[in-house]
């Protein structure tokens, strides 16, 4: 009898989180072939002038990324190919393939599939309002950050150098006709304030319906940005033309308080919006994948990579909008579903434990990760029990239940054979050397030495202190996981509130010296509340003070309904904030009204504060291992791009909370990735 072939994890997409998923399978001696439909690797981040993060040149660590690739003998590479469709089964996949410029298509056999194809630019040319090709002086970001990216930004008219810009958000985002394109591209806000600060001379206008800089680095581009001239206008321009003798533009803007404007720019850039190509929407399909309208993957928040396909997994864009970041997380996580299908050898019985830090979310992902790929891990948590803010302060995010998905979590934890939990337990000492590290245990019966090859740490995070607005001294008035908590002892429709005012950004997107960036996670918990509360009670009142209401992604459909269930919002700036009073027995929240041009005086029943995730617990772990953190207290990544898990000492990982706020999907995801990465690390010692 034949022995069975050991057949390679396929890869389509050659993008940040398809070369990171190949690197790392090729690492822990996983063969891999990877398909690219395109001449370099890379993908569309190599369209990026540079980072936000860091304000490096993308294309740096991509040709570091491609040369580790061209140099690992595991990856064969199959260049100007692309993917036609998969059948066969987990383990034993059947791959239909075509090289560029051949009639006739290949089929090749893996165990496992990671999607990692990406996304592209939206086309504006049918949103004939715009102008895009009629007008000359009308481009889209892309065809800007090309100029930028060479050095030169010139105006198509007469090539003369652009001395005012609008930058207009959302074509081909955010948008349900002509072609039906929902999500919010995450990343085309940062973009346009990169940009915009990219050409310091000229007079910058962005028309936004929000301003969304919820990703690292973001707010600080904004602060910037303002400095240096920048305004933002929340309006939503149209009908653009050419200006006088054909140069420039010209269009009409509806302002917030209704009114129309006529502005004339010299250079008019549409911020495109990112999704699936129509190659990718056709792929899914003859992968037999379900796709949202947008051609989107959907994914389980408590299993980001996983299909509805056994065997075949999603990175990157493929499940929805992502920045580069979180598709480099992607790709590790992905890396880490496929790597179970591919025949393996057997693990060698001295293979070092991982310590897994932090028993949440993020730590439970990591460790069950871990333990089913043949890793010992120890798993240690401070509670008495394992579950984190999940089970703490439970919730429905994105259709799932969270306190009972990680109560599944942990009971896995404490029956899988490669998990020890040990509970009311804290590390409070390290020695020895990466991958030759011992710790020091304190639990309830004792301190007790581990020695370990490698350590995740998953540490949580805990909403901010809150000042002013009456908390503390109102019971009324409270967090919003305080909310949370309250509603799920008083669930019944006549307990809900008559008037609930949501009030965002308390206490984070302040001045330097404070929490100075976007805690990104509030909005959407504040949507799904007042979602929750109109479905309860629809003869109820609900109201939403905020400066930018940021649902990124998909959470977009969060605002779309609160919308459409009658929720009102009321934009105010940093400047002039909603305010919080006492007026004889009843509250009373002080705000403005843009759109009206006046002052709202609310009397609500309860008033919701969406104060910021900080770190909690960190600083014993950072002393141990000599770790640094970054300005806000979070752990800091050895690079926040393309080793967003990865800690500057070898063999340290970080997941969730402690790397800053985000939402439970992407605390799993990253959970999931940090496991691959201390897999590949240990793969490294053998």
């Amino acid at each position: 009898m034949e022995p069975q072939a050991i057949l390679p994890v396929a890869v389509a997409g050659a993008g940040p989180a398809g070369l990171r998923a190949a690197l790392d399978l090729a690492t822990t001696g996983r063969e891999v072939l990877l398909i690219e439909a395109g001449p370099m690797l890379g993908g569309a981040a190599r369209h990026l002038a540079t980072l936000v993060q860091t304000g490096q040149p993308a294309g740096l660590a991509l040709d570091a990324m491609a040369q580790a690739v061209a140099a690992q003998p595991r990856i064969s590479r199959l260049g100007g190919c692309r993917l036609l469709g998969v059948t066969g089964s987990p383990g034993d996949l059947v791959l239909t393939v075509r090289q560029a410029g051949e009639t006739e298509a290949l089929e090749l056999r893996a165990a496992s599939l990671i999607l990692a194809t990406g996304l592209v630019p939206y086309h504006p040319g049918e949103l004939d309002f715009f102008g895009y090709g009629p007008v000359a002086d009308v481009i889209t970001s892309i065809e800007l950050e090309t100029m930028l990216v060479a050095g030169s930004v010139r105006r198509p008219s007469d090539d003369a150098p652009p001395a005012s810009l609008a930058f207009i958000q959302c074509v081909g985002s955010r948008m349900r006709r002509p072609e039906e394109r929902p999500a919010c591209s995450s990343l085309c806000c940062v973009v346009s304030l990169r940009q915009a600060l990219a050409l310091p001379e000229a007079r910058r206008t962005i028309y936004a319906m929000d301003l969304r800089v919820h990703g690292t680095g973001g707010q600080a581009l904004a602060n910037a940005a303002e400095a240096s001239g920048v305004a933002v206008r929340y309006a939503r321009p149209h009908t653009l033309e050419p200006g006088p003798e054909g140069r420039g533009v010209v269009f009409r803007v509806i302002d917030e308080q209704g009114g129309e404007v006529l502005d004339q720019v010299d250079l008019a850039v549409l911020a495109v919006g990112l999704g699936p190509s129509p190659q990718g929407r056709e792929l899914a399909a003859a992968c037999g994948l379900e796709t949202d309208k947008q051609g989107f993957v959907p994914t389980n928040p408590f299993a980001p990579a996983v299909t509805n396909r056994p065997g075949l997994f999603v990175a990157g864009g493929a499940s929805g909008p992502a920045d580069v970041a979180m598709a480099t997380v992607q790709g590790s996580a992905a890396a880490l579903e496929a790597w179970a299908w591919a025949p393996v050898p057997t693990p060698r019985r001295d293979t070092p434990a991982v310590l897994v830090v932090g028993g949440g979310a993020a730590g439970l992902a990591c460790s069950l990760g871990l333990a089913e790929s043949g890793i010992p891990v120890v798993l240690i948590e401070k509670a008495d029990a394992l579950g984190g803010n999940p089970r703490k302060h439970p919730t429905v995010w994105k259709g799932s239940d969270t306190r009972q998905a990680v109560a599944a979590m942990a009971e896995a934890a404490f029956g899988h054979p490669n998990i020890e939990v040990l509970c009311g337990a804290r590390l409070v000492g390290v020695s020895g050397q990466a991958g030759e590290w011992n710790g020091e245990v304190e639990t309830s019966a004792g301190r007790r030495n581990i020695a370990f090859g490698a350590a995740v740490l998953a540490l949580g995070g805990a909403e901010a202190r809150v000042d002013g607005h009456l908390y503390g001294r109102d019971p009324r008035v409270m967090t919003q996981l305080e909310f949370e908590n309250w509603r799920r002892l008083h669930p019944g429709p006549d307990e809900a509130p008559r008037l609930a005012a949501f009030i965002q950004c308390v206490g984070s997107r302040q001045g330097q010296g404070g929490y100075d960036a976007c805690a990104r996670t509030c909005c959407a918990q504040a949507l799904q509340a007042a979602v929750e509360l109109k479905k309860a009670r629809p003869d109820a009142q609900v109201a939403v003070f905020h400066r930018d209401i940021t649902t990124y992604g998909r959470f977009e459909s969060l605002y779309t309904e609160a919308r459409r269930l009658g929720v009102a919002f009321f934009r105010h700036d940093a400047a002039s904030p909603a305010q919080v009073e006492r007026l004889g027995p009843d509250l009373v929240v002080a705000g403005i009204d843009r759109l009206l041009g006046r002052d709202v005086r609310l009397r609500p029943d309860v008033v919701i504060l969406a104060a910021p995730l900080v770190p909690s617990g960190l600083d014993e772990l950072a002393g141990l291992f000599d770790l640094p953190r970054g300005h806000l207290g979070f752990f800091a990544p050895a690079h926040p791009v393309f080793a967003p898990v990865d800690l500057p000492r070898p063999g340290l990982f970080a997941a969730g909370l402690c790397l800053g706020p985000k939402p439970l999907d992407e605390s799993v995801a990253e959970g999931r990735a940090a496991a691959m990465r201390a897999l590949a690390y240990l793969a490294g010692l053998a």
